[in-house]
């Protein structure tokens, strides 16, 4: 099964974790990455992890979390393994699940992510459309209704809903919003939002 890899800045999200947690975590070896580029990735698998040392109120040794990371990559859930401080850590089930979320996120990045300068100037887009991430996800944050949503973006994959949310979360536009973007409120142009908002006063009257 080939590894599944997130970005620092969503590891952080889907874990809880800080950036300086995450920054740590990669610069001590204890997570592991895979150098893509000028980028270091860190395997999903490796959230839970990273969600158990956000919340530990200790500090422990590098050789201790490196061995911890290992363990809960691969551990059953339930399963318990004692440090030399003499605490026992158990695989709960918000480290699995927090493991198993970051997993699937991975799997939708690869199924919707798509950057390219023919589609948008290079803005992320669906993959196969010409749908921004950020602007799919601004309209969900909204409260923009599955059924608009439905209607608007026919034949998408509902699963492409949820993965913009997450990764715009993670991904923050970097610099102030355009003029256009902040006048209008959700960085779309403003021919999107009169049919945005002429959809709604539709579905309002029924």
């Amino acid at each position: 099964m080939p590894t599944l890899l997130i970005t620092r800045n969503e590891a952080a999200q889907l874990s809880g974790a800080s950036a300086a947690t995450v920054n740590k975590a990669i610069e001590q070896r204890v997570v592991a990455i895979k150098s893509v580029g000028s980028a270091s990735l860190v395997d999903a698998r490796d959230v839970g992890a990273l969600t158990l040392f956000a919340g530990l109120r200790f500090g422990l040794p590098v050789i201790e979390k490196r061995r911890l990371a290992r363990w809960l990559r691969n551990a059953p859930l339930g399963d318990e393994t004692a440090l030399g401080t003499g605490v026992i850590v158990r695989k709960t089930p918000e480290l699995e699940e927090a493991m198993e979320d970051a997993l699937r996120y991975a799997r939708l990045k690869e199924r919707f992510f798509e950057t390219s300068l023919d589609r948008q100037g290079g803005e992320p887009v669906i993959r196969g459309t010409r749908v921004p991430i950020r602007g799919l996800a601004r309209q969900i944050e909204a409260g923009e209704g599955l059924a608009v949503l439905r209607e608007q973006y026919e034949g998408m994959d509902e699963d492409a809903f949820e993965f913009a949310v997450q990764w715009a979360r993670a991904n923050p536009r970097r610099g102030r919003p355009t003029r256009e973007a902040a006048s209008n409120g959700f960085g779309e142009p403003a021919s999107r939002q009169a049919h945005i908002a002429r959809r709604r006063r539709e579905l309002a009257h029924g």
